[in-house]
């Protein structure tokens, strides 16, 4: 788990998104760990290990890549290859609506409680 705080932290700018998928019995001693390690990527629960047979997974810890078009990419990595696997779909370009997003100016709002009830001018 150090390596993969590590590398979300020097890789999420970049947009790499990290789920942890914690596939044994035990979430309440999982989430103390989280909390105790302060990893700051969500970890979610599968007690009865249906998302790990979904993906094919088979080991602890298994490593599964989606890329940003949101394909499944690499599959049962294992340790040694999860960064070079990171480094090179993060390298990937970006979908066109995933540039758009990103380049769309941010909109200046007023938070709904501020915002006024009717156009200006009206």
């Amino acid at each position: 788990m150090p390596h993969l705080k590590e590398l979300h932290a020097s890789k999420k700018d970049q947009g790499l998104v990290l789920i942890g998928i914690h596939s044994t019995k035990g979430g309440e001693a999982m989430e103390a760990y989280v909390k105790d390690k302060e990893i700051d990527y969500p970890v979610a629960i599968d007690s009865d290990g249906a998302t790990m047979k979904s993906y094919g997974g088979n080991s602890y810890p298994d490593y599964f890549l989606i890329d940003r078009k949101g394909i499944l990419r690499f599959a049962d990595l294992a340790n040694s290859q999860l960064d070079a696997a990171v480094d090179l779909l993060l390298a990937e370009e970006a979908p066109e609506e995933a540039k758009a997003d990103e380049a769309a100016p941010a909109r200046d709002e007023a938070p709904a409680e501020e915002a006024p009830a009717s156009p200006p001018g009206e």
